[in-house]
């Protein structure tokens, strides 16, 4: 019965439109583009990073913004949990210096602007996703003898997988 048909049981659309909205297609193409480039070149651009960035910072003063011209009480937890997500991108870029770039700078300018653009706590459901489908991976290939232990996997395809499941995540939460 009923527009829509079997195809609008399944997928709600108005629920779907909220989830892949412009802001979280844009940061999509980006996670996209930048995986497909450090898959290719082992590397992550630089000025592709910046932009990542400062889209990041602001949207997320923008929209914190807009509702009244100034910031609320509400708004101001959301500029705290953007800041906390910015820091966990300082932590991985001390990491990245830590270890030698074992984890790369590339890699945590990125989770830098996902922490602004998500705020903590949706960086942290990123990252958890990104580090067990990380982990499978490098499971699978030193099974398979693929590799050795010193070899290295790109983040950004994990981290891009971990923010699809985030928005899948959303669209299935109550």
């Amino acid at each position: 019965g009923g527009e829509g048909g079997l195809f609008q049981v399944w997928i709600e659309m108005e629920k779907l439109q909220e989830v892949l909205s412009v802001e979280n297609l844009i940061c999509l193409a980006f996670l996209l583009g930048i995986s497909v480039y450090d898959i290719y070149f082992h590397r992550i651009s630089k000025a592709v990073l910046v932009l990542a960035n400062l889209l990041a910072a602001f949207r997320t003063l923008y929209t914190l913004t807009m509702a009244e011209g100034k910031l609320g009480r509400a708004d101001e937890m959301d500029l705290i949990w953007a800041a906390a997500g910015a820091g966990a991108g300082l932590l991985l870029l001390g990491v990245a210096r830590l270890t030698g770039e074992a984890v790369g700078y590339g890699d945590g300018w990125l989770v830098m602007a996902l922490g602004i653009y998500l705020g903590l706590w949706g960086l942290m459901e990123v990252l958890a996703a990104a580090w067990v489908l990380l982990a499978a991976a490098a499971a699978v290939c030193l099974i398979k003898k693929k590799w050795s232990r010193k070899a290295v996997l790109p983040m950004t395809p994990f981290l891009t997988a971990g923010f699809v499941i985030l928005l899948a995540g959303e669209y299935f939460r109550a």
